[in-house]
């Protein structure tokens, strides 16, 4: 990296792990050039012109640097409040990801509807709410044409995209895919920020398309990578809350079809951790939200850069900020 490349871009403090990640980076493409490289960068809680746009800024610059796949940003992309201001943070930071170079892939969080406010405020209304067909528009509606939707409910907010040169598909779930449907109250009868829930049709579109390779050239050597705002199953994870209604059911489709899924990604906990089920890494990632760290230093956000080596049986997570880089075995 050129050092003209910082000015006005990310702030001095996060220039060492920059480089060092890039040249990890490049090293590592020398040595394969058909690994799977993204980014996973989750809970950024953004507000208004916060400090999670410098990384924002700290990722667009590295998918310049690097030959990345994709962005995925796990959800919760904003704090809560009047829903004028949480629609402009959470436009503020999706768009400050965006880069010509590669997707960007956002999962729902359960702070994403902003259902919690009005449930603070006891409003006897969901005048606050952000409802499904509104996140399409706002956020995934520039997807369309490159990923994949449950045809005809794309406000199911769920997804895959397809890496055909690296037989690897991103599977992005709705963990929050609830009913929005108000009571004699006024207000929603389900609430996103507490409950959790698969559908019935995601479930079925998941086992139908989502991982349904037969179409597909090699159709046996295509991968999943999963990735959803809270871990599929609750149970031994650390910082779960509550359950989720179809999680057992979700997780009996990835294990039947577990020779085609090389991992499970989530967030939400706000921790590092690794769990293996039924021989499936699933992994969790820091919170990219500076709440308890150094704000205005490195310590101030969390991201991985990721790198998945078939060959190898491999999953680098190269971290940037706060917490520690990790090599998992598939």
């Amino acid at each position: 990296m050129k050092d003209h490349e910082y000015a006005g871009t990310v702030p001095e403090c996060y220039r060492a792990d920059l480089i060092r990640i890039a040249e990890a980076a490049r090293r590592e493409t020398e040595q394969s050039e058909h690994s799977v490289r993204f980014i996973f960068y989750t809970d950024p809680h953004h507000w208004p012109d916060g400090n999670q746009l410098r990384a924002a800024a700290a990722i667009r610059l590295l998918a310049r640097e690097l030959p990345l796949d994709a962005i995925v940003c796990g959800g919760d992309f904003s704090e809560n409040g009047p829903k004028d201001e949480v629609v402009r943070s959470q436009n503020e930071i999706v768009n400050a990801l965006r880069v010509p170079t590669c997707p960007l892939l956002p999962v729902k969080g359960n702070h994403d509807d902003n259902s919690i406010h009005d449930y603070q405020l006891h409003s006897g209304g969901t005048e606050h709410v952000i409802f499904p067909h509104e996140t399409y528009e706002n956020l995934l509606k520039p997807l369309e044409g490159i990923v994949s939707f449950d045809r005809g409910n794309e406000s199911g907010l769920y997804y895959y995209y397809d890496i055909p040169g690296k037989r690897t598909r991103i599977v992005v779930l709705n963990a929050i895919d609830i009913p929005y449907e108000t009571g004699d109250n006024g207000m929603l009868r389900q609430n996103g920020q507490w409950q959790y829930a698969f559908s019935d049709r995601q479930l079925i579109w998941m086992r139908q398309e989502a991982l349904d390779f037969s179409g597909k050239p090699d159709c046996d050597r295509w991968k999943a990578l999963i990735f959803s705002h809270v871990a599929i199953l609750q149970d031994g994870v650390e910082g779960a809350d509550h359950p989720v209604t179809g999680g057992e059911a979700m997780w009996d489709i990835i294990r039947e079809n577990r020779s085609h899924v090389a991992a499970c990604f989530f967030g939400h906990v706000h921790c590092d951790q690794v769990i293996v089920r039924d021989g499936i890494p699933m992994l969790s990632t820091l919170n990219g939200v500076t709440y308890g760290r150094g704000k205005d230093s490195i310590m101030e956000t969390a991201f991985d850069v990721c790198s998945l080596n078939y060959a190898k049986g491999e999953l680098v997570a190269t971290r940037f900020g706060a917490g520690d880089s990790r090599t998992i075995r598939l």
